[in-house]
């Protein structure tokens, strides 16, 4: 993914599935905005991982009709597309209250996002205080075009990606 003027989104681990494995019809805007270049899919290794964990359980790939190996090149191939790799962020000022949505609450306001998506309870409780800061955390459903925040670029100030085999951790 080349930096440049498109808007920096933080897709939680569910969003993703929903979007590259499950086809799911509430991120189908989303995703077209991603594929045209009008946003970039802002990520850490952690959340790859974590990623590459869940597409290979049997009740994922069962669901999808698909091997996890096919899973994962899926990932891959919009990773590559469309992801922007930046190393782990860290721990900002909000507190999440599920520990292992932490890193994504910490991306999006150390990478200066303008979009968190995500259904999780315990990361759309902080929209509100996101908001005041100009970060909308959204369900897939709910997100519009018109209700972004133009100030999260992939060429703007913030986190810049991890070089390429950059070790990160969560």
């Amino acid at each position: 993914m080349q930096e440049g003027a498109t808007q920096r989104w933080v897709l939680d681990t569910n969003a993703v599935l929903d979007w590259l494995v499950f086809d799911d019809a509430s991120m189908r805007a989303p995703a077209a905005r991603l594929h045209a270049g009008m946003a970039c899919w802002a990520h850490t290794r952690a959340m790859l991982d974590e990623l590459a964990d869940v597409v290979s359980r049997e009740v994922i790939t069962r669901r999808a009709g698909a091997a996890p190996a096919e899973l994962l090149a899926r990932v891959e191939q919009a990773r590559a597309a469309h992801g922007l790799l930046l190393p782990t962020a860290a721990r900002c000022a909000w507190n999440c209250a599920d520990a292992d949505d932490q890193m994504f609450i910490d991306l999006a306001v150390h990478a200066r996002a303008s979009l968190l998506i995500t259904r999780d309870k315990a990361l759309l409780a902080l929209a509100r205080r996101a908001a005041a800061c100009g970060l909308r955390i959204a369900r897939p459903a709910e997100w519009m075009p018109e209700a972004g925040f133009p100030n999260g670029t992939c060429a703007g100030p913030g986190l810049r990606p991890a070089a390429a085999g950059a070790a990160t951790t969560r």
